[in-house]
């Protein structure tokens, strides 16, 4: 923690938040610190249609070779915003804006890499199709947070729109420093784009009836697998012989550890069965945990709100992972997410389980941005599968959704540009950009054909990211979240250095009780309520399994 992270922690200006302010990293962090790369980044070889040129010439902005399928995606959000559907929202959005020429939008970004999306693209662009300017405020992860938080307070209106995670979203709201977008949405939006949205992250802006932003970030954890070695013949008579049972993509956490430790044992040292981010806040293990402890039907709270962690199912789910780590490679439990990343490029492991990005960088079309420097070139490239999560119910481990600051002075113009960025042409567009660490939301982002043309298999990545947020679950949307699951990282690491998980899990229990207690048990029970109303609270309260399935060819 450095001395401003302390000065804010101990002004008292966000108590839930203890943990991210005593300094755990998250996944983004951990990537800005070893690929941070800040300023424009112009990709080579531009080339634009004749109405683009005009519209743009004024200002360098970072856009793709218009042959290309990015090329093409960018092209179409811009033609959306100038020539329509008029009763679109980028159109309506950048009709509606143009009154507020020469506004200035302050807009946080975490630092790095997400913030190269406002400074290379979509802010350079809004800015020439409407004349607003943008001023990115790049922050840490914790700070996207607390200073905010802490200029509500001032009442200072240094910020207009807010990159925030879901799961702030009760908090951020109940204390004034979000507004809530409904009267704009009646106004400028077409609602139809609400339905173009994943039914699991449809609701998530929404809170005690009204929608506090405009969700942006598809973070769906899923499982990334070496198809030659599943399917070499060898291996699958030897797997056949060993086990009475073929060896397929595992769809269980124990088949999974199973077959890790037989790939393992077969083909180590050249490469092992699995790997896993385990070190303690790189990201942090409470995703893994999370996931399977309720894909073993582990509940978080009784009706009192007494953490049911230290359960059968908790036990199983410590087990599982330990199992799995048994079956990894050497180092498991200090790989962060980069350094696994890097092991499966470089043919290290045959599995691993991670964010969206995994899948770009493997086809290597991540590395095509010279952002993407802090991992190899793929040597596995053409030679991985995508699938749904053993067990079955893949953690949607942060996100992100774009809301509006209360104290505000350019309040209707940063509503419009939210609805501009995150309509359906331009999120396509952003959400492709090879440096973008912002994945598929939308139906017509998973239904693209240009995002399906970037890679051979993309279609195949694309698909599997919405059947597993079809039986996805959420983060937990209630103050206290960075609490409770800094408790559940503590826990695993405890495990991994030897600590009985009985043991741990009851520790891990009374540290959610402790912080349950400071909270408020009443306060916290309500959130709780709301939160289970949520698709993908629980493996009985899926998309899936209310019937809202999304299924594409």
């Amino acid at each position: 923690m450095n001395e401003r992270e302390r000065r804010d922690f101990e002004a008292g200006l966000a108590e839930e938040v203890d943990a991210f302010l005593a300094g755990r990293p998250t996944r983004r962090i951990f990537i800005t610190r070893l690929g941070q790369m800040m300023g424009m980044l112009p990709l080579a070889g531009a080339v634009l249609p004749a109405w683009v040129d005009q519209a743009l010439a004024a200002t360098a902005i970072d856009l793709a070779d218009a042959s290309t399928p990015l090329g093409k995606a960018q092209a179409a959000a811009l033609k959306a915003s100038t020539e329509g559907p008029a009763d679109g929202s980028a159109f309506r959005a950048v009709e509606a804006a143009k009154k507020f020429s020469g506004v200035t939008l302050s807009m946080t970004y975490e630092a790095g890499l997400q913030a190269l999306d406002p400074r290379n693209f979509s802010g350079p662009v809004w800015e020439q199709l409407t004349g607003i300017k943008s001023n990115v405020v790049e922050l840490s992860h914790p700070d996207q947070y607390s200073k905010p938080v802490a200029e509500h307070i001032a009442a200072s209106g240094a910020y207009d729109i807010l990159d925030i995670e879901p799961a702030w979203t009760p908090s951020l709201a109940d204390g004034g420093v979000i507004a809530p977008l409904d009267d704009y949405i009646a106004k400028y939006m077409n609602k139809a784009d609400f339905d173009d949205y994943h039914p699991l992250f449809k609701a998530l802006p929404t809170y005690k009836g009204k929608i506090w932003g405009f969700f942006d970030d598809g973070d769906m954890l899923a499982l990334y697998y070496r198809k030659d070695i599943f399917e070499d013949p060898k291996l699958k008579d030897a797997y056949a012989k060993t086990f009475n049972k073929a060896l397929e993509v595992p769809k269980t956490w124990e088949d999974y550890a199973q077959v890790a430790q037989f790939i393992s044992d077969q083909l180590a040292p050249a490469t092992y069965g699995a790997g896993h981010f385990r070190k303690a806040g790189s990201p942090g293990n409470q995703y893994d945990f999370l996931q399977q402890f309720r894909a073993n039907k582990g509940v978080f709270f009784d009706e009192a709100m007494k953490a049911q962690l230290a359960s059968p199912q908790g036990i199983r789910t410590l087990e599982n992972m330990l199992a799995a780590n048994k079956a990894s490679i050497p180092g498991n439990n200090e790989l962060d997410a980069v350094s696994l990343w890097a092991a499966f490029l470089q043919g290290k492991v045959a599995m691993i389980y991670s964010w969206p990005p995994t899948g770009r960088m493997a086809a290597n079309y991540s590395q095509s941005a010279k952002a993407i420097n802090f991992i190899p070139q793929s040597s596995v490239a053409g030679k991985v599968g995508y699938a749904v999560m053993p067990g079955g119910h893949p953690e949607h481990a942060t996100g992100y959704s774009k809301a509006l600051a209360a104290e505000s002075a350019n309040a209707e113009a940063a509503y419009l540009f939210m609805q501009w960025a995150t309509s359906p042409p331009v999120s396509l567009a952003r959400t492709m950009l090879p440096y973008s660490l912002r994945d598929p939301y939308r139906l017509s982002h998973y239904k693209s054909e240009h995002y399906r043309a970037l890679w051979p298999d993309a279609k195949d990545y694309l698909v599997n990211l919405c059947n597993s947020a079809n039986v996805g679950l959420l983060d937990m949307v209630m103050p206290g979240w960075q609490d409770y699951a800094l408790s559940l990282d503590r826990m695993c690491t405890s495990v991994w250095a030897g600590t009985d998980p009985k043991t741990a899990l009851e520790t891990a229990a009374a540290e959610w009780d402790q912080t349950t207690e400071r909270l408020g048990v009443d306060s916290q029970k309500a959130f709780y309520a709301e939160y289970n109303k949520l698709p993908g609270s629980s493996a009985d309260h899926t998309v899936e399994s209310l019937g809202m399935a999304v299924k594409l060819e």
